[in-house]
């Protein structure tokens, strides 16, 4: 391969490296930290407990030589000797250097009047800022206090606060230089006016080097107080501008802010914000209104400070206005605003700080509406802000911001841009990597320090430490990748052998950088990957190449280009080689080009020698790959060689294997597009699957329906089907399927190509192993692929998954026929069953021809007795119920509620009655009313028929319910009862015949939700009657009986008389002549009354006595 190989023993290694770090870089652009290098950060520490890095700025000197400084406030550093106190807080300026500690203390603020002042704890260096390069610099110590009347009754201590402003050498050079910048001093004490001043929380220089602004908070009841003064001695205007006094009220939209408002804790000035090229002065003021707020300031004629735009916080106790920087992030020409909010916090979203980018709109603020960035929970995202100039160089401002408890600290880099700033941070700095904790609590950036034309970042932190993280240059990179010939035609071999196609390609590298004059020698290494889309796809590539080192694989080539000076163009060429038999003719092969900036090897510093210069670093933001496709001449693809398939899956169902080759389509549901599969032991389960490739319109074959090359069928399975084998009807349409280890996916082969007009029929034979009783439904995923053109959509066969349980019910009653019969009694008075009324029997047997209930859930038996009619009285009364089978072998099951409430028996004990359990009310029916008409029962009424059941509404039951613990094949329940007779005589005696329905049923109790059970419920009717012998006596009236008695007397007595008057009854009065002696009384005759023939004598009549009627034959007499 030409080019200049730059290969390290790792060889092959290295390569895949260099790609996997490209391909992620791809895949994850904020795991590339930009320009910022991390890795030759320089650290400055001070001292300890002296708060070393509180405050931060960059400086650069110019006079009397050039010289960078990194300055860095310690408000808490020990005093000075003749200061008179122990703490007072310095100023410290570092070099650039490797050295640590080589950090100095600024020659300023030495002894002390103990009669008119006070340095303890007055946090000098609280803030530090520079004019820019050659300009000068302002410290400040916010907690100095002036003091009166020392060590009298009448003494004085106000902390008025003040600054050092120093020249750019560090050092006081002219009468505005020093520490007499007091402009609380000399004004009206106490906390309601100046006494409580603090001025120099916050300082800083407009951006035209013309006035100095310090911001003093405590002043007016902590409403707080904004001073704007010129730094040139020879500038016309020497006035001193400061913010309205609480008594001021001046019309306008901005208004005012009320007391406890600290207003100049942070301040800054930029020109463009209300009006172009007018200088603006901005102001925090973070607890204004318990929100926060930012007012934009503008000069008067008055010396006054008047508003003109009020920004308020968005969330209560925020802290909306801690930090704030403008910036025209846009470049448009107007300047943004940036302000901090480091205690907003969103306890649902865990978020903790914010930062709020306002756009300015042409100077009209109203309707704004910011970019809100957060940071995490308790980080104090926002403490901290830096505009940092253009970082990247491509003419869009950036700014940072800190983020000190976010961990050990982080800073965040947000890039501006033509819509504003990049809601992504391109760089994070973390303070982890430079072993500093509560890292990011001060910034200063935007001033090249290190003369590469790049401006830097200082971080501060509370840990006594400072690090100045250094820009990289950043390079462009120009790449192109030319290919000979540009299209492949396999039916022209060019290699040197003659029977294979070979491809020249050549890569060529240059690059830019800002500034022009950055010129350095750059390497670069570059990996060209063959076939990149197939290899990805798990597939082997098509091509080699020829030209490779030893170390490569045979699908890529790599090397290294050096660029001696920007625009310089370098150039490498090799060949790749196509394969034989090469079976995917339609898809380009893809070429790849990855490349990365070889970074120089670190040589050590030796000690006084200058700092190493920073390496560069590739745009991040231009890729650093490039595809190239390279595309084969297609044939049999019609006139336009674009070959357009129609694929289309015809049909897919679930069918049942039959025989080997015979398949019987499952059931569809309702819908029609759901099979239905009972799980019934059965091993396999087929799928039919039909692809045709078809013209779509037979009127315009040309429009599509080409061959389709490499034509697939992916079939996706779920977890309770797995791949078994493949069947056809016709073996020469039997297509090849190949599965993955688990059988889970399968690719069968339907052609390659699968010609115009081609269709295929063939089923899947898929195991039902995994199926278990919790699988509801069974969906394949199945997806048609060519590499022809065409658009093609997966699609889904899907069948339904039940259990149908092999139960069968049947009952019987015995016997099937009743009668009742008798007197009417009171519940009271039952004593036995016996009393009851007619006994009934009923079985209700239970089958199952599957497997054994206690593997599917629970499963009980139930029956409806029909207890009482619908007037509540009774109708079968339960007297025992028992289980045979379902609970083991000779085991009896325990059926509730208990029968036999009333505790019927041969027994004389007491007995009392228990409340048999109702169910449900019933909607009202109609209901059968007691006979109590006493006319006579006509013939047609006789003829009524009654069916008393549950189900409905003539009749009210209670469920005997019985469990099935567990049974293989047959249970069989037995209810003993008693017709209850009183209420039939009394209810249903003109009824001709009355049916008494029982229903029984099987109810499963189970988590499995497929379930399904067919004929699990059974009706026993049982017919009941009068007995014929009760017909009489209990339907006709007793005074209809007594007629019919006395008619029939009155027809016997006319029927006598009748037979009387016609001499039936007369008889002869001539004595027999045969006369009887069969047992015949043999008396003794007395003579008297023989003689006299009186009474006693045989044959006397009384009749004779009177004198009337015909002698009377003796009759024989019985007595003795």
């Amino acid at each position: 391969m030409a080019g200049t190989p730059g290969r390290d023993p790792g060889g092959g290694p290295r390569i895949y490296y260099l790609l996997g770090s490209l391909l992620a870089g791809l895949l994850v652009p904020g795991a590339i930290a930009f320009n910022l290098d991390v890795m030759g950060a320089l650290r400055k520490e001070g001292e300890p407990g002296s708060l070393f890095g509180f405050s931060v700025a960059l400086h650069r000197q110019l006079q009397p030589q050039r010289q960078s400084w990194l300055l860095v406030g310690a408000p808490q550093a020990l005093a000075l000797p003749g200061q008179q106190a122990n703490r007072t807080g310095g100023l410290f300026a570092c070099p650039l250097s490797l050295e640590e500690t080589d950090c100095y203390r600024v020659d300023i603020d030495r002894g002390a009047d103990v009669q008119k002042e006070s340095k303890e704890n007055q946090w000098l260096g609280v803030s530090v800022r520079s004019q820019g390069p050659g300009g000068k610099i302002v410290t400040c110590a916010h907690r100095y206090e002036a003091r009166q009347r020392v060590d009298q009754i009448l003494e004085t201590r106000d902390v008025i606060g003040r600054c050092f402003v120093l020249s750019q050498d560090l050092a006081i050079r002219d009468e505005l230089d020093g520490g007499e910048w007091k402009f609380c001093e000399g004004r009206p004490q106490g906390h309601e006016q100046f006494g409580f001043c603090q001025q120099g929380t916050a300082a800083a220089f407009s951006p035209d080097s013309h006035y100095l602004l310090f911001g003093a908070p405590g002043t007016y009841n902590w409403k707080g107080l904004l001073f704007v003064t010129n730094i040139d001695s020879s500038d016309p205007d020497q006035l001193v501008y400061k913010t309205l006094d609480p008594a001021d009220r001046l019309p306008g939209p901005a208004g005012d802010l009320a007391l406890n408002s600290y207003l100049g804790f942070s301040i800054d000035s930029g020109k463009g914000l209300v009006r172009a090229e007018e200088l603006s002065f901005v102001a925090g003021a973070p607890r204004a209104n318990h929100k926060g707020a930012v007012v934009i300031l503008r000069k008067d004629s008055a010396s006054r400070l008047v508003p003109e735009v009020l920004l308020s916080g968005e969330r209560l106790t925020s802290g909306f206005g801690y930090s704030l920087a403008v910036a025209d992030l846009n470049s448009d020409g107007w300047t943004d605003l940036v302000v901090g909010a480091p205690y907003f916090f969103e306890r649902q979203e865990e978020l903790g700080g914010a930062v709020y980018v306002y756009m300015n709109q042409g100077g009209h603020w109203a309707g704004v509406s910011p970019l809100r960035l957060c940071g995490s929970l308790d980080s104090m995202f926002g403490i901290s802000l830096a505009v940092l100039g253009d970082l990247n160089q491509d003419g869009f401002p950036d700014i940072a911001v800190g983020a000190p408890f976010d961990g050990d600290g982080k800073v965040f880099i947000y890039h501006g841009s033509s819509l504003g700033v990049v809601a992504k941070p391109s760089q994070v700095l973390e303070g982890e990597a430079v072993g500093i904790k509560s890292f990011g609590y001060s910034l200063s950036g935007g001033l090249d320090v290190d003369g590469n034309h790049y401006p830097d970042l200082l971080v501060g932190s509370l840990a006594d430490t400072a690090v100045l993280f250094r820009a990289r240059p950043v390079l462009h990179v120009s790449h192109k990748v030319s290919i000979l010939p540009p299209t492949i035609d396999l039916e022209q071999p060019n290699c040197a052998g003659g029977h294979l196609v070979c491809i020249d390609l050549r890569v060529c590298f240059s690059y830019s950088a800002s500034p022009s004059s950055y010129s350095p020698v750059v390497a670069l290494d570059y990996v060209l990957d063959g076939d990149t889309d197939r290899r990805l796809r798990g597939q082997v590539p098509r091509v080699t190449f020829l030209s490779r080192s030893p170390d490569d694989p045979k699908h890529q080539a790599s090397g290294t280009v050096w660029l001696k000076h920007q625009r310089d163009q370098v150039c490498g060429d090799t060949m790749l080689q196509l394969q034989e038999n090469v079976k995917d003719k339609l898809r380009a092969i893809v070429v790849t080009l990855s490349y990365s900036l070889q970074t120089p090897r670190l040589r050590r510093q030796a000690p006084g020698q200058g700092l190493p210069p920073v390496a560069p670093i590739l745009n991040a933001h231009q890729p650093s790959t490039q595809r190239t496709e390279i595309h084969f001449l297609k044939q049999g693809c019609g006139e336009d060689k674009i070959c357009q398939s129609n694929l289309q899956l015809v049909h897919a169902r679930f069918c049942a294997r039959v025989s080997d080759t015979e398949f019987q389509p499952l059931p569809m549901d309702a819908d029609g597009t759901t099979a239905l599969f009972a799980l019934s032991g059965q091993p396999v389960i087929g799928l039919e699957l039909k692809v045709t490739n078809l013209p779509s319109n037979p009127a315009q074959p040309q429009a599509d329906g080409d061959d389709a090359h490499e034509a697939q069928l992916l079939v996706t399975l779920p977890a309770s089907l797995h791949y078994s084998g493949v069947r056809a009807l016709d073996s020469a349409e039997k297509p090849l399927c190949l599965s993955n280890e688990n059988a889970s996916h399968v690719e069968c082969e339907l052609g390659n190509p699968m010609k115009r007009g081609a269709q295929v029929t063939f089923y899947l034979i898929l195991s039902t192993s995994g199926i278990t009783i919790e699988t509801t439904e069974l969906e394949v995923e199945l997806q048609l692929a060519t590499i022809s053109e065409q658009e093609l959509h997966p699609v889904s066969a899907r069948a339904r998954v039940f259990i149908e349980l092999p139960l069968s019910i049947t009952g019987v009653a015995i016997p099937q026929q009743l009668f009742f019969s008798g007197v009417v009694r009171g519940e009271s008075a039952m004593r036995s069953e016996r009393d009851v009324g007619s006994k009934v029997k009923y079985e209700v047997t239970v089958s199952n021809q599957g497997q054994s209930l206690n593997t599917l859930g629970s499963a009980f038996l139930n029956i409806m007795w029909p207890h009482e009619i619908a007037n509540g009285k009774w109708l079968l009364y339960p007297m025992r119920v028992e289980l045979e089978g379902g609970q083991g072998p000779g085991q009896r099951g325990l059926c509730s509620p208990r029968p036999n409430i009333l505790y019927l028996d041969v027994d004389s004990r007491d007995r009392r009655r228990r409340e048999l359990g109702r169910p449900e009310k019933q909607e009202p029916r109609e209901q059968l009313e007691p006979s109590t008409s006493w006319w006579p029962v006509s013939s047609a009424e006789k003829k009524k028929n009654i069916t008393l059941d549950c189900a409905r509404g003539t009749a009210n039951c209670v469920v005997f319910s019985c469990p099935l613990y567990s049974f293989d094949r047959a249970a069989v329940l037995h209810v003993w009862g008693r017709l209850w007779n009183s209420t039939f005589l009394e209810e249903y005696s003109a009824v001709k015949s009355l049916e008494v329905i029982v229903r029984a049923n099987i109810t499963v109790k189970s988590s499995i939700k497929n379930l399904l059970l067919r004929d699990a419920s059974t009706v026993i009717p049982v017919m009941v009657y009068l007995d014929p012998v009760a017909v009489v006596a209990g339907g006709v009236p007793w005074w209809v009986i007594l007629l019919a008695v006395l008619a029939g007397l009155l027809v016997l007595a006319l029927l006598v008389l009748l037979m009387w008057k016609c001499g039936f009854f007369h008889r002869s009065g001539q004595s027999s002549s045969f006369p009887t002696n069969y047992h015949r009384a043999r008396l003794a005759v007395q003579p008297s009354a023989v003689e006299a023939g009186g009474p006693g004598t045989v044959g006397w009549d009384s009749s004779s006595e009177r004198g009337t009627g015909t002698p009377k034959p003796p009759c024989p007499s019985t007595m003795r």
